[in-house]
């Protein structure tokens, strides 16, 4: 019975992941429709899959030319070379010549002669390339779309006395919104009634959560994490500040020129080149079989090893260390990369609050006084009261439940614990409830508030005891990123939708010397271009909505992945995954590292080339023994490739 119990949940579990598969599956095809049909991703597949059966079927047929004629590679290396010829006649048609044209006349060459699996594998190789970038653009286009989620479908309104839910496209200009603790908000307006506690770090990229009142702004897509409002509408739908952020990266995506593939830059010469020696060489000897092998050794089968497996190795070394490059045309965009700009709130720093100094104002001990603290806040759902608890819960201190609790207007609490009463609070909110602050603590508040930090008193029957400052930490390890960015020769740039005062502070505790503040995001995107006519390639480092569009426009846009938006990490073409700001300097050095092996790459097959070429002019060398020639010298080229996977990060 046991073991038929125990079969029986394995089934189930079995059962539930495929379910779960399914479900994967079909959410993947729905979002990616489009992407899966269009005819490269199509013909590429079907390359991909007929070479991998091949292989399978016939594994010496990919280096031993007698073994590579069966019906199998052919129909691989037709359904790849097919696509890239009718791409290829597009090219010329249009002016435009990529490495489509060379790699035509290779393959043709190359299936003329029987070399059906080196056509194969060459036609694979180009045509995934193309595939991935197709992918990654179809994810950003899907980022766009997950804006939409930072907005409510329904929404509140008051007209005419009464309260009613309406669809968010039907609210109209000057319409009172309510929105409700836990909510986001819907429009851009104005604070018309009542205290909220919102969090826009989305938008503005504040640490902390900002207090509203009456008459104070609010913006689309923030949340409110404390509090009712009453909103008067000011914007809506594509006119409030998330609608623009959402345009500015569908502009930035559209204007920002495609990362042109080194063989494609070379291509417009390698082309005429290899066709005019075959010429002069058919017309000089007469032999037609030698203009063929000029053909098959001009063929660009080691330069298109040369550029992948360097990238391909040094996208799979990144992802080892935690880094997801998305394509490898980011690596030759990270290796010329002069200037890195940081977003603040989330990347340089953590982007939440955290207790940093407790300081008693009477005869109480630290412990204590987090205590009386922690325990006035530990049903509190404002983010700076779950910092006090989470400290005191660090300190293994003891934290029961309050006997009573009031949330007070001014987003401060009063508690009630052995029969003793406490409040938790800012100084003016001590003092609108008629609790005596002294003089020289307001001053020390204030002082240690123009820091950027945010400041609490504690009270304790009414009498003040002790003060909390609470900030937004930097994480340990920016410093290090910082210094090794600079030994690098990166300069570093700190952008942020913060306030001066804390960017200045974190900047100068970084020793970061460029500080932009108070930005929104189009100014972060004005930014990053006014780097870029200074000569500079830039790289962005950031993780929020507000950074999706200078994300778009910078040469690299790097997301933090753990913590960042879906928009940061769809719209960047790296993600940092664990949050690890260590891995830029790794990347940075990666993949100038890689494109150093990618020279010696096409140095090398460069060399073999003209080796090849003198030896076919005279006839020394034959189609077979040209083909044979090309497969060999690739093997130097895809060790030198492989060795970046083993590249370590330096201290």
């Amino acid at each position: 019975m046991a073991t038929s119990s125990s079969n029986a949940s394995g089934f189930s579990r079995v059962q539930a992941a495929c379910a779960t598969c399914v479900r994967g599956g079909k959410r993947f095809v729905g979002r990616y429709r489009a992407f899966l049909l269009d005819p490269g991703t199509l013909f590429t597949l079907a390359s991909l899959i007929l070479l991998v059966i091949a292989a399978i079927v016939t594994p010496d047929g990919l280096i031993n030319p007698e073994h590579a004629h069966t019906w199998l590679y052919l129909a691989s290396a037709l359904a790849g070379s097919v696509f890239i010829w009718w791409e290829a006649i597009q090219g010329i048609r249009e002016k435009d010549f990529t490495a489509d044209i060379p790699v035509s006349f290779a393959t043709i060459a190359a299936l003329i002669i029987g070399q059906y699996s080196a056509a194969a594998v060459v036609a694979v190789l180009l045509l995934l390339g193309g595939m991935l970038e197709e992918f990654v653009s179809a994810r950003a286009g899907n980022a766009l779309d997950s804006l939409a989620k930072l907005l409510p479908d329904r929404v509140t309104i008051r007209r005419e006395g009464e309260d009613r839910v309406v669809a968010l496209s039907e609210v109209l200009l000057d319409d009172l919104v309510l929105i409700r603790s836990g909510e986001r908000i819907p429009v851009d307006g104005v604070v018309a009634q009542g205290t909220a506690s919102i969090n826009q770090a989305t938008i503005t990229g504040e640490s902390l959560a900002v207090e509203k009142r009456p008459g104070d702004p609010v913006f689309a897509g923030t949340l409110n994490e404390l509090g009712a409002l009453e909103v008067r509408t000011t914007k809506v739908g594509e006119e409030t500040t998330l609608g623009q952020i959402r345009r500015m990266v569908e502009e930035a995506e559209a204007q920002k020129a495609p990362i042109e593939r080194i063989l494609n830059r070379y291509a417009k010469f390698y082309t005429p080149a290899a066709l005019i020696l075959g010429a002069l060489v058919w017309w000089w000897s007469g032999d037609i079989l030698r203009a063929i092998t000029i053909l098959i050794v001009f063929c660009p089968c080691v330069m298109v090893l040369a550029t992948p497996t360097a990238l391909v190795a040094s996208i799979g070394n990144a992802a080892l260390r935690g880094s997801l490059v998305k394509k490898g045309a980011t690596i030759e965009a990270m290796a010329k990369v002069t200037a890195v700009a940081f977003d603040k709130t989330g990347t340089l720093t953590f982007g939440r609050p955290k207790l940093t100094t407790i300081q008693p104002l009477a005869e109480i001990t630290e412990n204590d006084l987090l205590r009386l603290a922690a325990i006035a806040e530990k049903l509190s759902e404002h983010p700076l009261g779950r910092a006090v608890v989470q400290a005191a819960l660090s300190r293994e201190l003891t934290v029961p439940d309050p006997e009573e609790f009031t949330v007070l207007p001014g987003l401060g609490v009063r508690a009630r614990m052995e029969g003793a009463e406490v409040v938790v609070g800012r100084p003016q909110l001590l003092s609108e409830q008629d609790i005596d602050v002294p003089a020289e603590v307001v001053a020390r508040a204030r002082n240690l508030a123009e820091g950027g930090r945010t400041v609490i008193l504690v009270a304790h029957n009414r009498q003040v005891v002790g003060m909390l400052v609470l900030e937004d930490t930097l994480r340990p390890q920016a410093g290090l990123v910082i210094t090794r960015l600079r030994k690098l020769g990166i300069r570093t740039v700190l952008v942020t939708g913060d306030n001066t005062v804390p960017a200045e502070r974190i900047a100068g505790e970084l020793g970061i010397s460029e500080v932009h503040a108070e930005v929104l995001p189009a100014q972060k995107v004005e930014i990053v271009k006014q780097l870029q006519a200074q000569g500079l390639n830039v790289a962005f480092v950031g993780d929020g909505v507000n950074d999706g569009p200078a994300l778009a426009t910078a040469n690299v846009g790097v997301a933090m992945g753990l913590g960042g938006t879906d928009v940061a990490i769809e719209t960047a073409e790296i993600a940092l995954l664990s949050d690890d700001l260590t891995k830029l300097p790794h990347l940075l050095s990666l993949s100038r590292q890689a494109m150093r092996a990618i020279k010696q790459n096409l140095i090398f097959s460069l060399s073999v080339l003209a080796i090849a070429v003198g030896l076919a002019i005279p006839g020394i060398l034959a189609p077979v023994t040209g083909a044979l020639l090309h497969e060999l010298s690739s093997i130097p080229v895809i060790a030198n490739s492989a060795r970046l996977i083993g590249l370590r990060e330096r201290d």
